[in-house]
């Protein structure tokens, strides 16, 4: 960081008048957003219902973890298939033909 100061700034974006916070960090400009009020949600109407977990559920499901828990994340079942059908669309579309 260049240095420890940062500046308070106010700009129009999307038709609304934004606050944030500017600073140099390296050789970059960076503005971090602050909300405004009315733009933070209260956090309480997103929490789930209390449940009730028993003891046994709760033993259940550590054993399911362990039974589960493996050492490396290699083989068939840590491949990424999304990536790979995407970039076999993008070559399909590059060819002028359609995805097989």
């Amino acid at each position: 960081m260049r240095a420890s100061r940062v500046a308070v700034v106010k700009w129009a974006w999307h038709g609304r008048e934004r606050l944030g916070l500017l600073r140099v960090w390296d050789d970059v400009l960076v503005i971090h957003v602050i909300r405004w009020p009315d733009e933070i949600r209260d956090p309480a109407g997103l929490l789930p219902p209390p449940v009730e977990v028993s003891e046994d559920e709760i033993e259940g499901a550590l054993a399911l973890m362990d039974m589960m828990t493996v050492d490396a994340l290699e083989g068939p079942d840590f491949v990424d298939h999304y990536t790979e059908a995407l970039e076999q669309v993008i070559e399909a579309k590059r060819e002028h033909r359609s995805p097989q």
